[in-house]
């Protein structure tokens, strides 16, 4: 009070420097926001200044020149405030026209992941049609129902076939991971014997195997092995897990599918003496579109299989884990409730 009293007097003063005092006053209400003092209490401050300067003078047109000058003060020492004012009022309005922004951009990258998710299913599940023909085809060929076929053509054709599988593998990995990011996963629940879906694979990998010089084994208990699940999801997670196997393991290596049941628990292991996987990859193998090292190195894939093969696992509810060394080889270990032995 006093200060501003000392500040408005010298200002309306005929001796007072204007400049100074009004530099002073807006220097005044700066301080005054830093110390929390309210623009109410300036202008109660000023206006009680004034009527201590006004109650000494009696000549009218004196005192409407004070008020006059005072009134300039008081804008000065007001400035700091109403630039604060003004700076949040301009914030706010920044801020909700970024917010606005962002919202639209959400939008549209929302939009355009939907448009390329659908664009990606309708395209596997075109490919899917011509790839099984395919397939179908190179068998019938390599059984000679076209006419006879040479072994070197029959390797050939194996080849092509190989590659096919791959591919067809592919697509169904795409088409799966898309039902099972979109929705909840149908599962066609029933008991299954592990047996007869360890030999199915077997079936498919047999060619492979004798293409690339790999022993390929499968190892079940003597009694049957049931589980409650989807033959068909369970069988493309060991379809993938042999394939990862595949294409790790050199030539001369060996491969091993196997099963057991320990108390109430099923365990089915994919073993490879392949080239193994690093440590800082093997705890984020599982993750979606993610490749391991080697496997970008080598390969060409997308990085779902594995990704899937925990989706399905978890659907069935089980888990599943890996085991790896570099250099010595992998092994995948699905755990699965089992079906309770009869009596």
């Amino acid at each position: 009070m006093e200060e501003y009293q000392s500040i408005l007097l010298q200002f309306v003063s005929e001796g007072g420097e204007p400049e100074l005092e009004l530099e002073h006053a807006y220097e005044y209400g700066r301080r005054a926001i830093e110390q929390g003092i309210s623009i109410l209490e300036v202008v109660d401050c000023h206006y009680k200044a004034l009527a201590d300067i006004l109650s000494g003078t009696t000549n009218s047109e004196q005192s409407a020149s004070i008020v006059l000058r005072a009134a300039a003060l008081l804008k000065e020492a007001l400035g700091p405030f109403e630039m604060t004012q003004r700076g949040y009022n301009d914030s706010i309005e920044v801020l909700k026209d970024q917010n606005r922004k962002l919202t639209e951009l959400m939008e549209e990258r929302t939009k355009l992941l939907k448009d390329r998710e659908n664009f990606m299913m309708v395209v596997t599940h075109d490919l899917k049609t011509p790839i099984t023909a395919a397939d179908r085809c190179l068998m019938l060929m390599m059984e000679g129902d076209f006419g006879p076929v040479s072994a070197e053509q029959i390797e050939v054709l194996a080849t092509m076939k190989d590659s096919n599988m791959r591919m067809l593998n592919m697509v169904k990995n795409l088409l799966e991971v898309y039902r099972y990011d979109h929705s909840e996963p149908i599962l066609c629940l029933s008991q299954i014997d592990l047996d007869e879906t360890l030999r199915t694979v077997e079936r498919s990998f047999s060619l492979p195997a004798k293409m690339r010089n790999i022993k390929f084994m499968v190892d079940t208990q003597t009694a049957p092995i049931k589980v409650v699940g989807d033959g068909n999801a369970l069988q493309h997670v060991l379809a993938n897990l042999v394939d990862n196997a595949f294409k790790f393991t050199p030539e001369g290596g060996s491969i091993t599918l196997s099963v057991r049941r320990i108390n109430g628990t099923t365990f089915i292991e994919v073993a490879d003496t392949g080239k193994g996987i690093a440590p800082e990859d093997l705890e984020k193998i599982f993750d979606r579109f993610y490749q391991a090292t080697q496997g970008r190195k080598q390969y060409t894939g997308t990085g779902l299989g594995l990704y899937l093969c925990r989706e399905i696992v978890n659907a069935h509810g089980g888990r599943i884990s890996c085991q790896s060394e570099l250099g010595t080889g992998t092994t995948f270990i699905i755990q699965l409730p089992a079906v309770a032995e009869e009596k």
